[in-house]
Parts: structure tokens; C-alpha cells; sequence
């Protein structure tokens, strides 16, 4: 299947079609990751990282395909997996180079800083517990007042939602303080 052909499909949300062909291109992915320092794991991951970043550029309405979609499935894991290394604090060879075009490689820095957050963010909710989950999702991802998430929770008034929420909030910040260290990246 043509690169525009697979490209259109994920456009048009056919990302089955298209990802079966894509699959196609993950032993490359995995030999390059394999003989870098990683596992069969750390290729499965990366490959699926570079799957999810290819899907929203393509639906960018600005994206244009410059190379093959398989040299550009092989640039953006190797920047992944380049990232990943230096997230280990490997050793990383000086002639270790993804390919990509200065500007390609600082807006995928951006993406990939994004989706770190994203992630970062999930899993602290997850920890916070179903209330506090609730509680925070309501009211910043639903938009929803805090009159009507105490009517919706079972609170007995507006002020005792609000107080619940700024002990959700410092739960999440105190978690983020505890795995901050963790998970700071690398800018080199």
C-alpha cells in the first residue's frame, strides 16, 4: 500500500487498515532498538509511542509527508529511543542520529514533553482515588461548577465541594513533588 493511501486512511479515522500495514515496519524498529541498548519491550513501546505521534500529525492539517513513511517511522523512534537512553543516563554513541530535520526534531521534542505531562498527569489521578478522580475530571475536564459537582456527589453544599477539591489538588501536587525526580527529562 502507497504512503498517501496509508496516510488518507488515518486521516478518515481508518486506523486499522493502516496500522496493519504499518506493523510491517516494526522489525526495523526493533533490530535498530535491539542492537541500542533496549529490549523486545522497549521496541513494542516505542513503536507504539511513534504510532500515536505519526496518527496526530498526519491528522494535522498542515502535515506533509517529505520521506517514506517508513524512514519517517524509523526517525521517530530512533529520536524516541534516543530520548529514552538519555532518560536512563546511557551512554549514547555521538553518531546516534535520527535524520530529522532540526525543526522536526524540536517540535517532536514538544510532543513527546506533551505526552509526558499527559501520562504524568494520568497516573497521578489514578493514585488520587475514585472521589478526588471524579471530583477533579467534573470540574476541569467537564467544566462543570462546583454547586452543581456537590448537587452531583452528594455534598452538602458548594463550599464543602470546594474543599474537597483544594485537598484533591494538594494530593495531586504532593504526589507530583514525590515523583518529579523520576521523571524529568532530558534536553540535550
Amino acid at each position: 500500500m502507497q504512503d498517501q493511501k496509508i496516510t488518507e486512511l488515518i486521516r478518515t479515522d481508518n486506523n486499522d487498515r493502516a496500522l496493519v500495514v504499518l506493523y510491517r515496519h516494526f522489525p526495523m524498529i526493533r533490530k535498530m532498538i535491539l542492537s541500542n541498548g533496549g529490549n523486545a519491550e522497549d521496541a513494542e513501546d516505542i513503536f507504539q509511542e511513534t504510532l500515536i505521534i505519526l496518527c496526530r500529525k498526519v491528522k494535522n492539517p498542515g502535515f506533509e509527508l517529505t520521506a517514506r513513511l517508513s524512514t519517517y517511522l524509523f526517525s521517530v523512534s530512533l529520536y524516541l529511543w534516543k530520548d529514552e537512553l538519555k532518560k536512563r543516563k546511557h551512554h549514547i554513541r555521538a553518531d546516534f542520529e535520527t535524520g530529522l530535520k532540526e525543526a522536526e526534531e524540536k517540535e517532536l521534542e514538544d510532543i513527546i514533553e506533551k505526552e509526558s505531562r499527559a501520562r504524568l498527569a494520568e497516573k497521578i489521578l489514578d493514585q488520587l482515588g475514585d472521589r478526588c478522580r471524579e471530583l477533579l475530571l467534573l470540574f476541569y475536564k467537564g467544566g462543570m461548577k462546583l454547586k452543581a459537582i456537590a448537587a452531583y456527589m452528594g455534598y452538602n453544599s458548594e463550599n464543602t465541594a470546594k474543599n474537597q477539591k483544594y485537598k484533591c489538588l494538594e494530593g495531586a501536587r504532593n504526589r507530583l513533588k514525590e515523583l518529579k525526580p523520576t521523571t524529568q527529562t532530558f534536553n540535550n
